[in-house]
């Protein structure tokens, strides 16, 4: 409750600076109309018109980059909140899908004979599958246990399932999905995870770096060229993980 408060007051402020700048702009615009219309051959009321028009351009300037700032902001608290909605939940990909099948069975089985853990059907609260039904592929199952508790023990015995059809990942929110599935091309598999819903990044030169958005992404990108070739099945791969990015109902 306290964050979605944060988010509307960020919304409010943005409407408080807007009204008055937006005042100010139909002021603005209705002065230089009428000196326009106005303006005779001198040349120091052409200059005086420019003079208005610049200064005009720049409040415009000013006002944009005031949008785009508490824009930005809202997004993050937003995806943040979603981020954390999703602590309890992960994707297991690669389960084959059936007609009438009991998705939390299938789940239970991998998790108590594969990861070697003592699940009951107490130990998760929703799952189902995500997507649209796909006769060229089985959709991702998405999971949401009793507690983070159960995640943690899931997430870290995922290991267990290398080299099977299975895999573990975690429920991250479109723009974070996104970012990883954007490094994950430019990186490589194996430079690029994700744990807690933040983006790790192992860049070339051994640096690492962390990120949960496009716009933090970017820089790094380009501080990084992609070398020739790099990881082109990676790609391949992290982009059929975009079937996992529909977002869920909430039980």
């Amino acid at each position: 409750m306290t964050q979605i408060a944060e988010v509307l007051s960020n919304q409010k402020s943005l409407e408080e600076r807007f009204t008055p700048l937006e005042a100010m702009f139909m002021q603005k615009m209705e002065a230089v109309q009428a000196q326009i219309q106005a303006a005779g051959p001198a040349k120091d009321t052409i200059a005086k018109v420019a003079e208005e028009f610049r200064t005009f351009r720049e409040l415009m300037f000013s006002l944009l980059g005031l949008l785009r700032r508490q824009i930005t902001e809202c997004s993050r608290q937003i995806d943040d909140m979603e981020t954390r909605s999703r602590r309890k939940a992960l994707i297991m990909q690669g389960i084959p899908e059936k007609e009438g099948e009991d998705c939390t069975g299938l789940v239970l089985d991998v998790i108590n004979t594969k990861l070697g853990l003592n699940f009951t059907t107490t130990s998760i609260k929703a799952c189902h599958r995500l997507g649209q039904t796909s006769a060229d592929h089985h959709r991702p199952l998405l999971i949401r246990f009793a507690s983070v508790d159960n995640k943690l023990s899931v997430w870290r015995a995922k290991t267990k399932l290398k080299g099977t059809k299975i895999a573990i990942r975690e429920f991250l929110t479109k723009e974070r999905q996104n970012a990883f599935l954007k490094a994950r091309q430019h990186f490589g598999l194996r430079s690029c995870w994700t744990q807690d819903g933040i983006i790790h990044i192992k860049a070339p030169d051994g640096s690492r770096y962390k990120v949960t958005s496009t716009v933090e992404l970017n820089p790094i990108l380009t501080k990084y060229p992609r070398m020739q070739g790099a990881s082109s099945s990676g790609a391949k791969r992290s982009a059929e993980e975009t079937v996992g990015n529909l977002k869920s109902t909430r039980r």
